[in-house]
């Protein structure tokens, strides 16, 4: 008697990887690897459910990343935030939201980074305009070493981003506390400043300890 499991890290999903990061819980683990119910593994032997869950344990560990911007996922062609200069505020508390506990709402995040292409002309596109409506479930099939890339991407985007802010925030702030600065209007004090760009920060690292992509 065997067990059908993936092989290699992408060929699990995105809703794989939701389980094995939030439970311990064996036949969970198993139940989501192997679309087998709960009540079919519990009359399975005891030492093959343990092999086979040894095996999905190895196989999250060996992950790979690949970042692809657009991609077909359920016969839908899906494409990556093609503008950064346009991420909306929106956009913005809805990803540090999601961030704060990653692995609950990693669907709901990739649902706001990836959405339908609706038109293209050569490598470039455009997508759907974000209403934070979007279906996410569909997601819960994406290939998990795409998850992984589309992560370390924006992470690394995130975090640019985050520097670029920092630094229009001192420019603000040196501006605002000069002699020339207009009457009437509230002091940005550099200890502002550094307070905003702290409360900013903080989902930054909140990510990078929720998502494994950080430690390979």
């Amino acid at each position: 008697m065997r067990l059908k499991l993936p092989a290699r890290f992408q060929d699990m999903t995105l809703g794989m990887l939701q389980v094995l990061e939030t439970t311990d819980d064996m036949l969970a683990c198993l139940e989501v690897c192997t679309g087998q119910p709960k009540e079919q593994l519990r009359q399975l032997p005891k030492v093959l459910l343990e092999e086979g869950y040894t095996h999905i344990q190895n196989v999250r560990a060996a992950e790979t990343k690949r970042h692809l911007t657009r991609f077909t996922l359920n016969g839908t062609e899906y494409g990556f935030i093609p503008n950064w200069d346009e991420f909306t505020a929106g956009e913005w508390i809805d990803a540090e939201a999601y961030c704060q506990d990653f692995w609950t709402n990693a669907h709901k995040l990739m649902a706001l980074l990836f959405r339908p292409v609706t038109r293209s002309w050569g490598e470039a596109y455009e997508i759907e305009a974000y209403t934070s409506r979007e279906a996410a479930e569909v997601f819960l099939d994406m290939p998990a070493d795409q998850v992984s890339g589309a992560l370390l991407f924006f992470s690394t985007t995130r975090s640019e981003q985050l520097n670029t802010l920092r630094s229009s925030l001192t420019w603000i702030a040196k501006g605002m506390t000069s002699p020339t600065s207009g009457a009437g209007i509230p002091p940005f004090t550099p200890s502002l400043a550094n307070r905003f760009w702290r409360w900013m920060t903080s989902p930054a690292r909140r990510l990078v300890t929720s998502s494994h992509t950080s430690h390979s």
